[in-house]
């Protein structure tokens, strides 16, 4: 069984550097009621924040290490994009744990994941340390 670690602070970062670039721009009419640029920036967020629907089960009973392969010591870390409609695209092995086996699982295990549909939201770019536990 995998468990993943999400890094939702970096989705936070590039939701808000995403929505200042976009409240820089200019607007088709300037006048009007001003908008409270904060409060739609934390509704934003809130609304766009990737929750997990499907985890794959990983049946995991045993791993080839290879000659010439060493553990680094360190879990797999998976970068990759979450889209609108909840898909994981681009996912790639960032920091491998030495063993490809182990990184080939990881891999997988993100890559079947699914995610809640945020429509109007940005692709939201994420990693994860995947842990494999043998039971």
């Amino acid at each position: 069984m995998a468990s993943r670690t999400f890094s939702f602070h970096a989705i936070a970062r590039l939701l808000v550097a995403s929505l200042l670039f976009a409240g820089n721009s200019p607007t088709g009419s300037s006048q009007g009621k001003p908008k409270n640029s904060n409060e739609d920036q934390e509704r934003l967020i809130k609304r766009c924040n990737p929750v997990v629907v499907k985890k794959p089960k990983l049946k995991v009973k045993s791993f080839q290490v290879r000659e010439g392969e060493k553990s680094t010591g360190f879990v797999p870390l998976i970068t990759f994009q979450i889209t609108e409609s909840g898909e994981v695209i681009n996912a790639h092995v960032k920091r491998s744990s030495g063993i490809r086996d182990k990184d080939d699982i990881a891999l997988n295990s993100v890559k079947s994941t699914k995610y809640n549909a945020r429509p109007g939201c940005p692709v939201i770019e994420s990693e994860t340390g995947v842990t494999i536990d043998f039971w």
